[in-house]
């Protein structure tokens, strides 16, 4: 056992002060054969003052290979692997410190910030975020969310994920031409600083809101985004990370969300609904309704620490389980590297990990419980993961310097979002969108296929180039096997009719059917329908069942009715049966 001062408020004096007095002789007694170095002594105190100011400490552990990472406990988040040397960075938050050091790992405190906390220059006012080289106080950053649904109403609208444990707004401005209406759309979603000490995220993100917004009339690239993809911006997933110390200063960021739990830890796995054993937080709850709501087809969650696209799996290494469309993922991710590279003019950003700026996750440390997989096994979307600073804590007057390397790439891949394959499923007989299943032919696994959602019916499906046959199918329908081509950087529409397998159903024959006026009047009627009804058969019937003959081999098309002449019926009750394909209704009507 390793005796521990309580260190939940962390009083650095009394602290410092009891560890001279006790420290040796605690070791002394409880571990005779330990020789504690001066340096285990200093890594130690670094621990707690760091626990003490941000309520986590962020270290170095020496590893031999990879492998030894599954063999450490789930409440060691690792934030980053060295690929060319032996070691892990990684995070344990104040509720876990104790347990962290009960394993007396030789491990080394990273300083949370490299320059002055001056560097943090926070904006007090939204006009001090002009220059996009400070940081926004919550209140600023509030407002400055308010205002891009105030200013252009027309093109964006402010929502509420949710409130974050300690009472702060989780905000998503939605951007696209028509924001009050459901279009034939890709759903495209940026996500930021899920963890609170990773802060280019949010100035980013909220930088480019603006650019969306303020050149949406100028910049023809800006407008075919705007203008054919509804795309979601969440500039802040975890506000009292951010805001740990004071709303006013982001200092003190922390990772953890306010229970002290990694967001990016926290939601199902495909091995696990609990993969790091908590209950799933209010932020991660918040986010997983919200993403039921939107179906997002292509997103990306933007972190830092590193600077690398690491696209899926986390959950699992190419080696064990690779993902069926990685071509295509290298492809994209590909992309948004090679434009930051031209962007920096090559000066070394975005090689600290790979020198290609791609890798994918379990390749670089296997994490469950991550939201990019979360988003793509459960969902059925696609998302990677943006590292694009290697300081987590980056000097503000740096921001507009990544910016300049990351704007056109963060662009791009909003465009990957039209690319591929894509189009609207109806229902054949009815003409109505249905929610129908999109599955590659020997090719889709592990929840890869996607799906077309209501109101609109559409899909979109994202392959390399290549020659794909796709099957489109739902419960009740004739399934449709369609062979395409696709080819990179290019749009394949596939519009498909699913056909019933037992036509129209009663149901919908009875709600969209119309006979009036009823009573009938100058022995003319008139028979509409809401749904396309390609052959419809109308007999009559007296009321004692009698067979008084009627029309064949009629066309309904929707909402266009036709008249029938009953000059062979008297006055009095009759009953009319409408026979489609499949199914027949009776209706009475009465003649005057």
């Amino acid at each position: 056992m390793f005796i521990f001062v309580e260190v939940n408020n962390f009083n650095l004096l009394n602290i410092n002060n009891l560890m001279k007095k006790l420290f040796f002789i605690v070791i002394l007694l409880l571990f005779p054969a330990l020789i504690f170095s001066q340096k285990n002594k200093q890594e130690l105190q670094k621990a707690i003052r760091q626990i003490n100011t941000y309520g986590d400490v962020y270290f170095k552990l020496p590893i031999k290979d990879k492998s030894e990472l599954k063999e450490l406990p789930v409440f060691i988040s690792i934030d980053s692997r060295s690929i060319k040397g032996h070691y892990i960075k990684a995070y344990v938050s104040k509720k876990h410190f104790q347990d962290l050091l009960n394993l007396h790992l030789n491990f080394e405190v990273i300083p949370k910030k490299k320059t002055d906390r001056k560097s943090l220059t926070m904006a007090n006012t939204v006009s001090q975020m002009a220059g996009w080289n400070r940081y926004p106080t919550y209140s600023v950053y509030v407002q400055m969310m308010q205002n891009f649904a105030n200013n252009y109403p027309g093109l964006a609208v402010l929502d509420t994920i949710g409130y974050s444990q300690n009472q702060h707004l989780v905000l998503a401005l939605k951007i696209t031409d028509n924001p009050q209406t459901d279009e034939d759309e890709p759903a495209f979603f940026y996500s930021a600083q899920m963890h609170g000490d990773e802060l280019i995220g949010q100035v980013l993100m909220l930088r480019l809101i603006d650019y969306l917004l303020s050149n949406y009339n100028s910049d023809p690239q800006v407008k075919e985004l705007v203008d054919n993809v509804e795309i979601w911006i969440n500039p802040l997933a975890n506000p009292d990370g951010l805001y740990n110390g004071t709303d006013d200063d982001v200092s003190f960021a922390t990772r953890f969300l306010y229970n002290w739990v990694d967001a990016n830890r926290n939601f199902p796995a495909p091995t696990s609904a609990h993969p790091d054993g908590e209950d799933y937080a209010q932020e991660t709850l918040d986010m997983m309704q919200f993403m039921d709501e939107h179906h997002f087809n292509l997103s990306s969650n933007i972190h830092s620490g590193a600077e690398v696209v690491s696209y899926p799996w986390d959950t699992w290494d190419t080696s064990t389980n690779i993902f069926p469309d990685d071509d295509w993922w290298v492809y994209v991710s590909s992309e948004y590297a090679n434009t930051v590279f031209n962007s920096s003019n090559n000066n070394g950003y975005f090689t600290d990990i790979t020198p290609t700026g791609i890798i994918e996750g379990g390749d670089w440390y296997v994490i469950e419980g991550s939201r990019q997989d979360y988003i793509i096994y459960f969902k059925n979307g696609r998302e990677m993961t943006l590292e694009l600073s290697s300081d987590k804590m980056l000097d503000a007057q740096l921001l507009p310097q990544y910016w300049n390397y990351n704007y056109q790439a963060l662009l791009k891949y909003i465009k990957q979002s039209l690319n591929g394959l894509r189009g609207i499923v109806t229902d054949a007989d009815t003409g109505e969108p249905i929610e129908a299943k999109i599955e590659i032919y020997n090719h889709d696994r592990d929840n890869s296929f996607v799906y077309s959602y209501l109101p609109v019916g559409d899909y979109h499906r994202y392959l390399k180039a290549g020659n794909y046959n796709v099957t489109f199918s739902k419960p009740g329908y004739i399934s449709q096997t369609i062979n395409v081509q696709i080819t990179d950087d290019d749009i394949v529409v596939q519009n498909v009719a699913l056909q019933r397998t037992t036509g129209i159903d009663k149901y919908t024959l009875e709600k969209n059917l119309n006979i009036f006026p009823n009573p009938v009047k100058n022995q003319l009627v008139n028979i509409q329908s809401s749904i396309d009804i390609k052959t419809l058969d109308i007999t009559f019937y007296d009321n004692t069942g009698a067979n008084l003959g009627g029309f064949n081999n009629l066309q309904l098309s929707s909402n266009h009715p036709i008249q029938i002449p009953l000059t062979h019926l008297s006055p009095g009750v009759y009953f009319i049966k409408l026979t489609t394909q499949h199914n027949n209704i009776f209706k009475k009507i009465v003649i005057e």
